[in-house]
């Protein structure tokens, strides 16, 4: 399958919504009693291509098998014809996901500008954070690490602000556990969010000051099926917090049972089209309305809605995302460089990170308990009533020390 860029620039600018020539099959009958003779023999009725030994959804036992057109029929008309099949319980395209991040400029490294862990008043409103400091005060090394699962254009696993806080994870494009990349940089900027080493005199802060929190780099190429095959991979690992930071348009079934399936939470960007989420629009995972799943929308450094981030009733709470005159400020795919974005990719990793925090302080919550806390203590802004579901900005002191604070979802 191609690597990431290629899938964005080619795939996306030809075809918006999927990869071409490519269908996921779900079928009525068991997936493990699912044989490759039933799977040729379906191919070969239907003109398509399928590769045992490549088809890598089927060993994530999922229960979707990836096949290829391999005549000129389209995708949507080969599908049509499929889902009359009476084998077939489900037929849909290999969706393709983009990145829900806004901009990038320059490089820093400076703790000061982290506004969003500590914000004085130098940059915005003071106490426009996340309360995080609070929690510093009370870290102990007794604490559990928790890793986080990304998703997304890998890492760059020899930065020196980031090795260290890193586990073993997997490059899905190109099918290996070692040597991972991240030419985009997107992957890399959210992990330095969530897991940049703390009090090494250079770079950026973390969120944990004990760096109890780490990372599991899962490189995919933004498709339906390197996803949910990430997500297979993470659960055989003991991962039970996954960071999603991207989506699609186009409600994706396979995409959807694999998340509902999934026994952990998953935490999902809003997207930055500065428009609300209703039966017009949506971005999914954050619109599938299940309840393991956290959206995350973007506030600014004085915890207003970013300009650019999607809001509406499918949208949890807010995180800092940045904005134009106050970015966020992480690492980049260079050399032990430093690069500024915004956009709801980085509120969703904080909002992950934060879960991450939450459980390492409380390995004992359920996934339920994990979710409550986050959401229950945010903190309630008059002016996000209605815009976000909880009415208010992530609060990760009240989260770790299960402050229950009624919130408008009540």
């Amino acid at each position: 399958m191609p690597a990431f860029e290629a899938a964005y620039a080619e795939n996306i600018s030809n075809n918006s919504n999927y990869k071409d020539n490519q269908i996921l099959v779900k079928f009525k009958k068991n997936p493990q009693k699912i044989f490759d003779s039933f799977l040729n023999n379906f191919a070969r009725s239907y003109n398509l291509g399928y590769q045992s030994d490549k088809n890598i959804v089927e060993n994530a036992k999922k229960g979707y098998f990836l096949f290829t057109s391999s005549d000129n029929s389209s995708v949507r008309d080969s599908i049509k014809k499929i889902e009359k099949d009476s084998r077939v319980k489900d037929a849909q395209p290999n969706y393709l996901f983009l990145p829900a991040k806004k901009s990038k400029s320059s490089q820093d490294k400076y703790f000061n500008r982290e506004w969003w862990i500590y914000n004085n008043g130098t940059i915005g409103t003071a106490g426009s954070d996340i309360y995080l400091l609070n929690v510093w005060q009370q870290e102990q090394k007794t604490w559990p690490g928790v890793a986080v699962g990304l998703v997304d254009t890998g890492v760059n696993t020899k930065h020196s602000d980031l090795k260290n806080n890193l586990v073993a994870g997997y490059d899905f494009v190109h099918g290996k556990r070692k040597g991972m990349k991240d030419k985009d940089g997107h992957g890399t900027f959210i992990a330095g969010l969530i897991a940049s080493k703390v009090s090494n005199k250079k770079g950026i802060a973390g969120l944990s000051r004990l760096n109890r929190i780490k990372v599991m780099p899962l490189k995919f190429d933004f498709s339906t099926d390197q996803a949910i095959t990430a997500l297979a991979y993470a659960q055989a690992k003991g991962i039970r917090i996954i960071n999603a930071s991207w989506g699609t348009d186009q409600f994706d079934q396979a995409l959807y049972d694999a998340i509902s399936a999934f026994p952990g939470i998953v935490v999902a960007a809003a997207g930055n089209e500065g428009q609300e989420h209703n039966d017009t629009n949506h971005f999914y995972p954050c619109d599938f309305g299940l309840p393991n799943v956290i959206c995350a929308g973007s506030s600014d450094e004085n915890d207003r809605l970013a300009d650019y981030s999607d809001y509406g009733p499918t949208v949890d709470l807010l995180a800092p995302g940045g904005s134009e005159g106050a970015p966020l400020i992480s690492l980049g795919v260079r050399t032990n460089s430093y690069d500024e974005e915004i956009g709801t990719s980085f509120s969703a990793g904080l909002v992950s990170g934060a879960a991450a925090l939450v459980l390492s302080a409380n390995p004992s919550l359920s996934n339920q308990q994990m979710i409550d806390l986050i959401l229950d203590n945010a903190r309630i802004k008059g002016e996000l009533t209605g815009k976000v579901a909880t009415g208010g900005i992530l609060n990760i002191k009240g989260a770790v020390n299960r402050e229950i604070i009624t919130s408008a979802r009540h």
